[in-house]
């Protein structure tokens, strides 16, 4: 993980609930630890419901191994321990104005959409790459160095 100073509010992207959901996720230790050490600065911790849907589309995959019961119960601790921002037009609005400007990527746009609209000026992500067209507007911590 970098050494960032934590933000206020961190929005997580979708890699990083999955590395530190599945045990056997190549980086689970590092996402587990920049989570517990975001959670202990205070910083609020922020998904968003396409972050909720890309999770189970994600780990609901025969090479997981996992079942859909526990999957369930996982999405629904994520509910309960984040803050979860509802999607509505004007992420839509957004969405719209930044691929219109230029973006090609629909998911991570919507995300960053998302981020915009919400005041949500950080993300955390082990892909840094797929939000560098919006560094003016979010601030992407990757999760190695």
């Amino acid at each position: 993980m970098t050494t960032v100073a934590a933000p206020d509010r961190l929005f997580i992207d979708t890699n990083i609930l999955v590395y530190a959901s599945w045990p056997a996720a190549p980086l689970h230790a590092q996402a587990r630890a920049a989570l517990a050490s975001y959670a202990t600065a205070g910083t609020l911790l922020i998904i968003s419901r396409q972050v909720l849907r890309e999770f189970l589309a994600t780990l609901y995959r025969p090479r997981t191994g996992l079942p859909i019961a526990d999957i369930v119960a996982e999405v629904r601790r994520l509910e309960a321990g984040y803050v979860v921002i509802e999607d509505g037009p004007a992420i839509t609005t957004e969405l719209l104005t930044l691929l219109e400007a230029g973006a090609t990527q629909v998911h991570d746009t919507n995300i960053a959409a998302t981020c915009i609209v919400a005041g949500v000026g950080h993300i955390l992500t082990n892909n840094p790459d797929d939000f560098a067209r919006f560094q003016g507007q979010l601030t992407v911590i990757p999760l190695l160095t």
